[in-house]
């Protein structure tokens, strides 16, 4: 069971969604978990130079009133929807340089159960800072796709299965929105990647019946489509309120370059994900 939940009020490049602050507040409630949110004071980074210094300097004092004046709107945002459902929440002010990576930041969402994150739908910077996150936290990540304005519903979950240590650690990560969930699909895709079982669907099945978990089982063959377009469209088939994945199976750089299942889904998705690496 989650029993704490940490959520971060990134305020730049893309702030946070009202609706992602009203969704974690929600999740907190639904496994009677503590919340506790970390809202970053941005400080820009004062460069080397003499002359950069002058030339910059209004412009750095502009940035972090700006900042400032975000990270403070969207605390009032948390306190007021806390409030409004009776939840319990910790806001935690800290320092943070701007620009630095994001992993930086990561620590502090380790001593958590679940990590709940924005999803911007654009902007390369902010999408690097949820990758930072899923590459540095070491604890599951569930990504809240900015645009989406629905409330809380875990009933229908869809899980991307292909055999990997990252699938099967976001599978356990998940258990306890899976014991919880209405309706559970199992999908493995055939013919991107080889497994080294032939049977993909008994031992999956097997290891959630343990859990009290009841699932269907769909195996799809890859064809000329991506997995990343099946993963969706099953998705959008049993009306999931959750997608469960494995995130990054290829190094970093190799998705950077080739792209990759995970990078198309972040790109794509309306429906929250919950993801592990």
């Amino acid at each position: 069971m989650y029993r704490t939940i940490h959520l971060t009020l990134s305020t730049h490049p893309s702030p946070i969604s009202p609706s992602a602050i009203d969704y974690a507040c929600r999740a907190a409630l639904y496994f009677d978990a503590k919340l506790t949110v970390t809202s970053p004071r941005l400080r820009v980074r004062t460069p080397n130079q003499v002359l950069a210094v002058g030339v910059f300097e209004g412009m750095a004092a502009d940035f972090e009133r700006d900042a400032a004046a975000k990270s403070a709107e969207l605390e009032q945002s948390v306190r007021e929807t806390a409030a409004a459902l009776g939840c319990d929440v910790a806001i935690v002010p800290v320092t943070a340089e701007w620009p630095s990576s994001p992993s930086a930041m990561t620590w502090r969402g380790r001593a958590s159960d679940l990590c709940i994150l924005g999803l911007p739908q654009a902007g390369i910077e902010a999408r690097l800072d949820v990758e930072d996150w899923i590459f540095g936290v070491g604890r599951p990540c569930l990504l809240y796709p900015h645009e989406r304005q629905d409330a809380l519903r875990l009933d229908s979950v869809l899980i991307s299965w292909d055999f990997s240590k990252f699938a099967a650690r976001a599978v356990c990560e998940a258990l306890p929105i899976l014991k919880t969930a209405h309706t559970v699909r199992v999908l493995t895709v055939r013919g991107e990647k080889s497994m080294p079982m032939e049977d993909a669907k008994t031992p999956i099945l097997d290891l959630l019946a343990a859990h009290e978990v009841k699932a269907d089982f769909v195996e799809v063959d890859l064809g000329a489509q991506s997995v990343a377009r099946i993963v969706l469209d099953q998705a959008r088939h049993i009306d999931a309120d959750l997608i469960v994945m494995g995130a990054y199976g290829h190094s970093r750089l190799k998705e950077f370059v080739l792209g990759g299942a995970t990078k198309e889904i972040l790109n794509t998705t309306h429906i929250p994900l919950l993801v592990s690496h």
